[in-house]
């Protein structure tokens, strides 16, 4: 295929992830990142001449007229849905960052949108494309561990940033840890275990931190009756790992702690217990990209679709109810 022309909406910190595969895509023809837009002109010409990009602007509109055939949002997450919007009507293809947007509404709205543009929309939940999740999801399909009865999920981090920043503040970022990061754990889970059907959830703030919250713990319960706990931590000092997976089948259990290891009574290689899994080695960002470009040139849905970034909003946002409420409450969407 020829390469995808993609103007990158957003210079600052996770753009630096996507411009890591923006430069292995090129490298392999695939994709050229002809133009970077930022409001801060000196992130614009960085960004711009790490990938070699042609054309820098402060306005995405400015962006939006120029000749690219795609373009990939990496701003705050209260401007998804404006961006996306105007994109659409451009008639661009769209890779935003997640979550897709900060409520229900927007992100209905830009499904909508893209669907009557006729243009892919994907939901940059990148960790879909890590091959250790690939390849649990891979084994759960096989049935390798049978019907998964209990998971368990963690994000651990310790996230400080500069004064200021819009993280801090809950009507840009949407709420706090649960949001920023832990939508990666529950976007997971919902592809693993399916559609959930109601959240309890009991979050805690720390003063100098966020008007969100620094660390949420919170259970899922899932219409396949499967359930989960997933602890979200922006406050952690130290810890033995930064994201843990592991999911308790009626037949074995599998984890990612030290790499993924798996525990079968239906695979001859586990009878002595928990064995290594080999993997295969790629970066999730540059997977994802790459995933976006060939859904691009065959017009197929992606994995990470505007619907299922809809669903892990919808689970972080009733969560955010539950702990307003302090009591379990159904998933909406």
């Amino acid at each position: 295929m020829a390469p995808l022309r993609v103007g990158l909406i957003g210079a600052g910190g996770i753009a630096g992830a996507h411009a890591r595969g923006y430069r292995q895509l090129a490298e392999e023809g695939l994709v050229r990142v002809t133009a970077v837009c930022d409001p801060v002109a000196e992130h614009a010409r960085r960004r711009a001449q790490e990938l070699s990009a042609l054309h820098t602007c402060a306005a995405y509109g400015d962006l939006l007229a120029l000749e690219v055939d795609a373009v990939d949002i990496c701003l705050p997450h209260d401007l998804h849905a404006e961006v996306a919007l105007a994109a659409f009507a451009a008639g661009k293809h769209v890779l935003v960052e997640k979550p897709v947007a900060t409520t229900l509404e927007d992100a209905k709205r830009m499904v909508a949108a893209a669907r009557s543009a006729s243009v892919v929309f994907q939901v940059g939940h990148n960790e879909r494309f890590d091959p250790q999740y690939q390849e649990m999801k891979r084994l759960l399909d096989k049935d390798a561990i049978g019907e998964v009865v209990v998971a368990r999920a963690d994000h651990n981090q310790n996230v400080r940033l500069p004064d200021g920043h819009w993280l801090y503040s809950t009507a840009r970022s949407g709420g706090g840890a649960l949001i920023g990061s832990g939508i990666h754990r529950v976007d997971l889970l919902h592809w693993f275990l399916g559609e959930v059907a109601e959240v309890y959830s009991v979050q805690r703030t720390l003063a100098g931190r966020f008007e969100g919250e620094a660390a949420a713990l919170t259970t899922l319960r899932f219409r396949s009756g499967a359930m989960a706990t997933l602890s979200t931590n922006w406050a952690v000092r130290r810890s033995p790992w930064y994201e843990l997976m592991w999911l308790y089948g009626t037949h074995g259990s599998m984890h990612n702690v030290g790499g993924l290891h798996l525990d079968s009574e239906r695979q001859r290689e586990c009878d002595g217990g928990f064995v290594h899994v080999p993997l295969q080695q790629a970066d999730s960002f540059t997977e994802e990209i790459r995933h976006f470009l060939e859904c691009v040139d065959m017009g197929r849905q992606p994995l990470t679709s505007g619907e299922e970034g809809l669903c892990a909003l919808a689970v972080c946002l009733a969560s955010y109810r539950s702990a307003k409420l302090e009591q379990p409450v159904v998933v909406e969407m």
